[in-house]
């Protein structure tokens, strides 16, 4: 009679079928002592066995820590298992199928299956912890179980080196943020923790979402300058879909591996999701190639390799997602800097919280401009150094930007010795713009009042005084980012800018009579802002 056992995940969709050919078939976590290899955190390394005899099967718990349950109870001894009966280790449901053989020749005794040739997965843990397995301490005291309780403490033992791997990496990740130093302190970890002859690191592109491969590390030296290699995609799309590490032990097998796992001759691989926010980014993939001397036993990974890879991808995974929020908060530092010397903070956080906003382009706006110019600046730079000049100016147009900040305007540009502000484009805040007009007249005012301090120490500093004259004009402008795609500024333009100039420009004449402006066809009138000390 035919036997075989069909084993199907609760977990996803895996699913495989292994034949009952040897009078007993165990089943467990660890591949080199189990016929059918179940990886699961709450499956001991040795779990239980199925003993044939004649057209009989009858299943044994091996002491195991979490148990084994037929139809929902858990089996004490030795239980007769037939068709009938569902069979719950872990995750895994197992039923027993037979099938009579017709009358003819004698069967012939097909070999054990390999286990190498089953693909198992393991959902990665959510904390390391995790990764520690259950003893049942009922079993402590029994002299009888002294040799499993022994490899129980030996595994609990290599579980705290895995812990003690973990914290060594996060250690390192700790200080690190450039994805070149992150991918070689993780593959640095996994060649000296798992038997991994390559490692590859593939990443989800911004843009189109496509997987690209970011590093290429290697064991051996000679071997590094085969750096334009993939992964094998049918392992790479099953773990990027399942969200799930996987275990494949013999990647030979073109149903599992396919065929770039045999071009590249990969015996045996792992793959890990790299999961940040919940959602796969990329993979961790690992192997060991095919031996092709024949002098050398093929390295084969195990479920403890599987166990580190999963819990080395977390690792990976939240020093991917600091190092994208460690440049981020750069890159708005370093814009914030930049923007800040000329731009208000409204705009500031408008640019940084949508990149996309910093176009060519501008709206129509009502706003309210000003100009200040220094008085006689030409005579004065024929006096003084030019390193003297440059010092003057600095002092100058530090105290002028900060007044117009503080009326929450914004500094359009310098201009030689003048500069232009702009009062009323603050993005989003309505009060900002209907006082517009009120805030230049209060920042002129306080231009001119911090000038009465700036011309004595200027006096003293450089033996000349400087005076300045304020042109301010409110009208419809448009403003925006105004350049080529290479180099723009945030600027107005408009005829009421025009304007405004030009009543700088007339602001050395006591008299307030109207003026002709180029392209008006009427003169304009002109108002003094009065103001008391």
């Amino acid at each position: 009679m035919k036997a075989k056992l069909q084993i199907s995940s609760t977990v996803g969709s895996e699913s495989f079928e292994y034949e009952i050919v040897k009078p007993e078939t165990k089943i467990g976590r660890s591949p080199q002592s189990n016929d059918v290899v179940l990886i699961d955190v709450q499956i001991s390394r040795e779990h239980s066995i199925i003993h044939r005899r004649g057209d009989s099967f009858f299943l044994a718990d091996l002491q195991s820590a979490n148990g084994c349950f037929v139809n929902g109870e858990r089996v004490s001894g030795e239980k007769v298992f037939t068709e009938s009966d569902t069979l719950q280790i872990g995750k895994y449901l197992l039923k027993l199928q037979c099938e009579k053989e017709k009358a003819a020749p004698p069967p012939v005794a097909k070999p054990a299956q390999n286990a190498g040739s089953h693909t198992v997965l393991l959902r990665a843990p959510v904390n390391a912890s995790m990764l520690i397995p259950k003893m049942d301490s009922g079993r402590v005291s029994d002299d009888s179980n002294a040799d499993l309780l022994k490899k129980e403490l030996e595994e609990l033992r290599k579980k705290s080196e895995v812990l003690t791997y973990i914290y060594e990496l996060g250690n390192m990740f700790n200080s690190v943020f450039a994805l070149e130093d992150i991918f070689e302190k993780m593959s640095e970890m996994l060649f000296r923790v798992t038997p991994a002859e390559r490692c590859i690191v593939q990443l989800k592109e911004a843009n189109t979402g496509e997987l690209t491969v970011k590093a290429v590390k290697f064991r051996s030296q000679k071997d590094n300058q085969d750096k334009h290699i993939t992964p094998p995609r049918a392992i790479v799309q099953q773990v990027m879909q399942e969200q799930a590490a996987l275990l494949l032990l013999d990647a030979q097998d073109a149903n599992k591996g396919g065929a770039t796992a045999i071009i590249q001759g990969v015996q045996s691989v792992i793959c890990a999701p790299l999961i940040v926010g919940g959602q796969p980014i990329g993979v961790l993939y690992v192997d060991n190639r095919k031996n092709t001397t024949g002098f050398e036993i093929p390295k084969v990974f195990g479920s403890e390799d599987l166990d580190l890879l999963s819990a080395i991808a977390s690792q990976t995974s939240m020093a991917l997602d600091n190092s994208n929020a460690h440049n981020r908060l750069m890159k708005e530092a370093l814009a914030r800097e930049a923007y800040g010397r000329f731009l208000p903070d409204s705009i500031v956080s408008k640019i940084l919280e949508s990149p996309e906003s910093l176009k060519l382009g501008g709206t129509n706006i009502e706003a309210t401009i000003l100009f200040a110019d220094v008085r006689g600046f030409t005579p004065l730079s024929e006096k003084l150094k030019p390193e003297e000049i440059v010092e003057l100016l600095n002092e100058y147009f530090t105290n002028m930007t900060d007044i117009i900040f503080s009326h929450q305007g914004m500094l359009d540009k310098y201009m030689g010795d003048g500069l232009m502000a702009l009062f009323g484009v603050a993005y989003g805040d309505q009060e900002v713009k209907e006082n517009a007009a009120v805030n230049a007249a209060r920042a002129a005012i306080d231009m001119q009042r911090r000038m009465v301090d700036l011309r004595k120490k200027f006096y003293e500093q450089f033996g000349h005084e400087i005076n300045i004259g304020i042109g301010i004009n409110t009208g419809v402008i448009t403003v925006g980012f105004i350049g080529s795609n290479r180099r723009m500024e945030y600027t107005g333009i408009g005829d009421p800018v025009n304007l405004a100039a030009r009543l700088e420009a007339n602001s050395k004449n006591s008299t307030l009579a109207p003026i002709e402006v180029k392209g008006k066809s009427e003169p304009q009138e002109v108002y003094e802002v009065v103001w008391a000390d």
